[in-house]
């Protein structure tokens, strides 16, 4: 049976679901019925069950095709007109794949995969809903698709959670052999497989994220460090000169920082730090860089909206100023700064310009130590 050619078996699949779409059942849309049924008890690990279908961050996703991939196998190799994948949540069991159905979901209640779950370690079989009392009052038996045979295989986490499952459907009561009940299980495993790869992936991608994110981050302050300021920086760099916008560069050094750390401890130098990194950013707009050098060193990056260097550093100081009256700290913040201007026609680099500002700094703080403050 599985030793035909690939094209021989799409060509069968293909005739198969041509057959299923011309008698109706692929066109099936469900609604909740008046009619009363016992439901399935609930497993005893419902909570823990509920949390395991949640991790893996696959409910009401778009169709992808390896499913779809196994859904059409599971009903050419049992040649059924219905088989899916699908997901038991709180309250209705949601496909993942189809083959014969367009509902993507149907509430939990008329879920005969509801009752395959309660064993996540067996098949189950119904030969003949319309006989099973568990079933025959069942809206999917009573009308439309009117279900008799059912065969379900749980899809078991391997944290022993039953999540959902892979089962086919007839319209006709009748029987898998063997070989067709030892397919689905092997199908069912591919399944948790495909499920487990692409949770691993995502896992992978954020953590790469995360990585990236935090090789660009101060711990102490949340800002850009090093690294992310030159490889942010020099993208803007790059588009300012593109534009033909002006930039600016300013480099900030904390005044009195060591003063602090020796007479009030580390701590409260942290504590200014943190402060200087949170009134920088909250001076300037989302779309500047800010970031922390290192030590009591900082550096922004901004483009286009200050006039001159005087604007931004009386802007500045008056924030500066506005921080030490309203905080109620054993210290005062001062900074010292230098300001680069950068133009189309300046043609500096990135590292001329940090220098630059760096040097403006240092004249800035040698002023203010000259000048007694």
């Amino acid at each position: 049976m599985f030793r035909l050619c690939r094209v021989e078996v799409r060509e069968r699949i293909l005739r198969l679901l041509q057959n299923f779409r011309s008698s109706g059942l692929c066109c099936l849309k469900f609604r909740r019925s008046s009619v009363k049924i016992r439901p399935a008890p609930l497993p005893e690990n419902e909570a823990e069950r509920l949390k395991a279908v949640e991790d893996y961050n696959i409910l009401d996703t778009l169709p992808e095709q390896g499913f779809d991939d196994l859904a059409a196998l599971a009903a050419y190799i049992c040649s059924t007109p219905i088989a899916l994948i699908s997901l038991i949540d709180s309250d209705r069991q949601w496909f993942k794949s189809k083959v014969g159905l367009k509902a993507r979901e149907i509430p939990r209640e008329w879920a005969f995969c509801s009752h395959t779950i309660l064993q996540p370690r067996e098949i189950l079989v119904v030969t003949n809903a319309i006989k099973d009392k568990r079933f025959a009052n069942n809206p999917l038996v009573k009308n439309n698709p009117k279900i008799r045979f059912y065969a379900g295989v749980p899809l078991v986490t391997a944290n022993g959670f039953p999540i959902g499952t892979l089962c086919v459907i007839d319209i006709i009561p009748r029987q898998l052999s063997d070989q067709q009940l030892d397919a689905l299980h092997r199908l069912s495993r591919q399944t948790i497989a495909q499920m487990e790869l692409i949770q691993e992936i995502r896992n992978r991608k954020q953590a790469e994220i995360q990585g990236r994110q935090l090789s660009l981050t101060d711990e102490l302050t949340g800002l850009h460090n090093r690294r992310g300021f030159f490889l942010l920086a020099e993208q803007q760099l790059k588009i300012a000169y593109r534009m033909k916008l002006l930039c600016w560069v300013i480099f900030i050094d904390l005044d009195g920082l060591k003063q602090i750390n020796d007479s009030l401890g580390h701590d409260m130098g942290d504590a200014l730090i943190v402060d200087a990194g949170r009134l920088l950013k909250q001076s300037f707009r989302k779309s500047d860089i800010v970031a922390r050098l290192g030590g009591d060193e900082f550096i922004v990056f901004i483009s286009s909206y200050f006039k001159d260097a005087e604007n931004i550093q009386a802007h500045l100081q008056t924030n500066i100023a506005n921080f030490n009256q309203q905080q109620n700290c054993s210290y005062q913040l001062s900074m010292s700064m230098g300001i680069q201007r950068c133009s189309a026609d300046s043609n500096m680099s990135l590292e001329q310009l940090v220098a630059r500002s760096d040097e403006l700094m240092y004249a800035h703080k040698r002023l203010k130590r000259q000048s007694g403050f």
